[in-house]
């Protein structure tokens, strides 16, 4: 293994392993070139604020969609020696909802018994994002259909008036058309969207109660109001989770990207993120393992043909960064009800009550200030940073990073 790998955040990590060094320096160079341009598109076509926070994304957001994590790729370890140090954050993701109409087979929102069902309300939105006087980058996701809310257009404008960096997930089965327009229309910085096939007859497998065929048409119409309207925004990006249904059809659905039109016209910074599935024990027996050799040959050879950006992210736990690599703990994680937790990493796990009881507070009681600079989230912080302290035991839920070793040196840290 690349000794270089033991210095950058997780996120690139897998990436790096399976395609070389070479292939991540050679998307940055390419993407870089890109930012330049959708940069002073914004700049020209928006604000100078906008534009700046752009950058900031590019370069400062430590991970998450779209973020470019410039900073800490190069300064990771440094970063990470000084946990005490770090501000209030200006990257937060945010639940706008938690109702969802579909029965996706991996998802933990299937099996709930203990989460409350409901949107988040406008107000209560204006009212987390106020909080973060500062705020740059922001991720609205959640274990809900997001465009079931009525509100959420509305917290889109809100945030686009104040000139923040937005990224969403969404499967694109049941967007409202007039939405699509309206996403480019805002400026939205990028749009991941979830796609787990390259068929009707996987992708419907997996994805319960979702319409393939409707999917790709609105992806389509997305792309061709792009092009029309002459936008260089939102990046399109695509998320597949590899599971044993569908691990067959990775290179497949390169092919199904590649036909959507070339890589600028999705935007120089959109990517293919094959990700591993997050499992919990209900959809454990879904996972892999290890990627079948012939599978991956498949996938470079794809990714080199079209030009694409592909991500492999805790593909293979085998693979998975070590937590010493984290810096998710720089993102904080804001699920229904107003409960802060440390990152997204831990969401997936099927265990809504114990991170709602473990959480570092809840944002309608206290101040974000207030929870940020507690003694809890400040020992948290400096426990996740030192190799030779406990576990924290949030992070004992995390699918991301690999805390094995730690854990069987130095036991858990139930506290936290």
């Amino acid at each position: 293994m690349n000794t270089w790998l033991n210095f950058i955040p997780g996120g690139i990590f897998t990436t790096s392993n399976v395609f070389g060094p070479r292939y991540i320096l050679s998307i940055a160079y390419r993407m870089a070139r890109s930012y330049i341009r959708t940069f002073f598109y914004l700049l020209f076509n928006k604000s100078p604020l906008a534009a700046y926070n752009f950058f900031y994304t590019k370069f400062f957001v430590p991970v998450g969609e779209g973020a470019g994590a410039g900073f800490y790729i190069l300064f990771n370890s440094f970063v990470r020696s000084f946990p005490k140090f770090a501000p209030l954050p200006r990257y937060v993701e945010i639940e706008v909802t938690t109702i969802c109409p579909r029965k996706c087979i991996m998802c933990e929102h299937t099996y709930w018994k203990d989460q409350e069902e409901r949107h988040l309300s406008l107000d209560e939105f204006k009212f987390i994002v106020n909080q973060f006087p500062k705020l740059r980058w922001l991720h609205l996701t959640g274990e809900g259909s997001a465009f079931t809310n009525p509100e959420y257009i509305k917290m889109l404008e809100y945030a686009k008036k104040k000139n923040i960096c937005v990224y969403l997930v969404d499967s694109f089965d049941h967007i409202p058309p007039d939405c699509l327009e309206k996403l480019i229309d805002l400026r939205i910085e990028g749009v991941y969207l979830s796609l787990d096939g390259s068929t009707k007859e996987t992708y419907e497998k997996l994805r319960v109660g979702c319409d393939f065929g409707r999917v790709l048409k609105n992806i389509n119409r997305f792309i061709e109001l792009k092009k029309k309207k002459k936008s260089l925004l939102p990046e399109i990006s695509f998320r597949y989770i590899v599971m044993k249904h569908n691990v067959g059809e990775m290179a497949d659905f390169l092919d199904l990207v590649a036909s959507f039109g070339p890589r600028q016209l999705l935007g120089e910074g959109g990517r293919v993120d094959f990700v591993g599935n997050l499992e919990f024990p209900e959809v454990k027996d879904l996972s892999i393992y290890e990627l079948p050799e012939q599978v991956l040959k498949s996938v470079i050879e794809k990714t080199g043909q079209y030009k694409l950006n592909t991500f492999l992210s805790h593909t293979e736990p085998k693979r998975n960064p070590s937590i010493k690599q984290c810096i998710c703990w720089l993102e904080p994680y804001i699920i229904m009800g107003g409960y802060v937790i440390p990152c997204c990493n831990i969401l997936m796990s099927n265990k809504r009550g114990i991170l709602r009881e473990h959480s570092f507070g809840n944002i309608f009681k206290s101040s974000m200030k207030e929870i940020w600079d507690s003694e809890r989230f400040r020992r948290f912080r400096r426990t996740i940073n030192d190799p030779k302290s406990k576990v924290p035991f949030l992070c004992t839920l995390c699918r991301g990073y690999d805390f094995s070793e730690r854990l069987k040196k130095y036991g858990v840290d139930e506290k936290l």
